[in-house]
């Protein structure tokens, strides 16, 4: 992009999201599944940071069987978007939010039986019934039916005329760790499930458990033989498919998932840009920002920056953060604002107000991934991505897929 073109778009502070990045990514892992392993893209948060409907538009036409979801905002967009297919919401419902989840085709995670009996309820009032998802706790500790639980309220799920169970999921606490025995664990425990439900003759069209990293380490992931004949498996990947996973071994046996023979190189989807909007001669002794947390050692100059903790730029990246300015990496000075964000601009003489920086992305060959920042912020990049606040504008970048 050219450097000096504002528009209303990026006259301060803006996203760039390589659609033909995540279309591609999503090609790259089908690659890598067993044949017939279907991609439940999770699209929750605005797609991560990168815009819920031209990234739901892009992986559909891509090959995605269906989506996932935290909350029924989220659902309707993609169905005012044009999106037909599966739609999950992996977060538990309430019974009050029951009708609207039928009205949009829905897949409510079903996790205990008092929720089970109120979407029964709702669906039999309006002579339908639920298709949905049991969701199985099997040590994540978080929603979902213990899986010691799980037979239990299978069997009574399947005398509610208002529900169809067609999926049961589960949801893994560590696939990214280099110590694989957790994951393991979690995968003897579901596993454990699906064959005694198919001892006992219940049946269902499909699973899922494997987030992003899960799906390649762990082959076991994408099969579940236990399931039985005729079940389709699903993926569940979220970060990977934006490509901040960086690269991820399949099926290694230790070490990091972002090393090994026969990674897949993700592609970086996001790119983040802020303006100079200003710049500032500064003497020794001059402070920056508030409460005087930086103070010039001697004659520097500083470039304001139109991006701030308002726009989800983190706070903690205060005198500590660095963007990327004429393609170098230049470090921020004093307090991260609501609004304006300071970098040092001493090497740069002749900077003037218009000039881009680059938060995240790639500036002259040099580039800060969303990883690269989060550490430095101490968060992780999931955290970065999805943070981006609703005042920074997407472009959706219409590049070959």
């Amino acid at each position: 992009m050219d450097p000096e073109r504002i528009d209303e778009v990026t006259a301060r502070t803006w996203v760039d999201v390589d659609l033909g990045a995540i279309a591609r990514n999503i090609r790259a892992l089908a690659k890598r599944l067993p044949e017939g392993c279907g991609v439940l893209m999770v699209v929750k948060a605005d797609a991560y940071g990168h815009g819920l409907e031209p990234v739901a538009q892009t992986a559909a036409a891509a090959g995605a069987w269906g989506f996932g979801v935290a909350a029924l905002d989220e659902a309707a967009r993609l169905r005012a978007a044009g999106i037909r297919g599966p739609i999950v919401c992996a977060m538990p419902l309430l019974p009050v939010e029951a009708e609207r989840a039928l009205a949009l085709s829905v897949i409510p995670a079903i996790t205990s039986l008092d929720q089970a009996l109120g979407f029964d309820a709702v669906a039999r009032g309006a002579g339908r019934s639920f298709e949905a998802h049991l969701d199985i706790d099997t040590g994540l500790g978080r929603t979902g039916v213990w899986d010691r639980d799980a037979i239990e309220l299978m069997e009574r799920m399947a005398k509610l005329p208002g529900l169809d169970i067609t999926g049961i999921f589960t949801h893994f606490s560590s696939a990214d760790e280099a110590d694989r025995g957790p994951t393991e664990r979690q995968l003897d425990r579901f596993e454990s499930v699906l064959a005694e439900l198919a001892a006992r003759g219940v049946r269902v069209d499909c699973v899922h458990a494997a987030n992003s990293a899960a799906a390649l380490r762990f082959a076991r992931a994408s099969r579940f033989a236990a399931g039985g004949a005729g079940i389709r498996v699903l993926v569940r990947p979220g970060i990977a498919l934006y490509g901040a996973a960086g690269e991820i071994a399949p099926d290694t046996d230790g070490g990091s998932w972002r090393t090994g023979e026969g990674a897949i190189p993700f592609e970086h989807a996001l790119s983040w840009h802020a303006r100079v909007i200003a710049v500032k001669d500064l003497q020794p002794g001059d402070p920056v920002s508030y409460h005087g947390r930086y103070v010039a050692r001697g004659p520097e100059r500083i470039a304001v920056l139109g991006v701030g903790y308002a726009d989800g730029w983190p706070l903690a990246l205060s005198n500590r953060g660095h963007v990327l300015l004429r393609g170098a990496l230049t470090p921020i000075r004093g307090a991260v604002c609501m609004d304006l964000t300071m970098v040092d601009a001493t090497p740069f003489p002749d900077l003037h107000p218009g000039e881009v920086a680059t938060l995240i992305g790639t500036q002259d060959g040099k580039r800060r991934s969303a990883e690269d920042v989060a550490g430095e912020a101490g968060e992780i990049a999931y955290s970065i991505l999805t943070r981006i606040g609703p005042r920074v504008r997407r472009r959706a970048m219409e590049v070959e897929q």
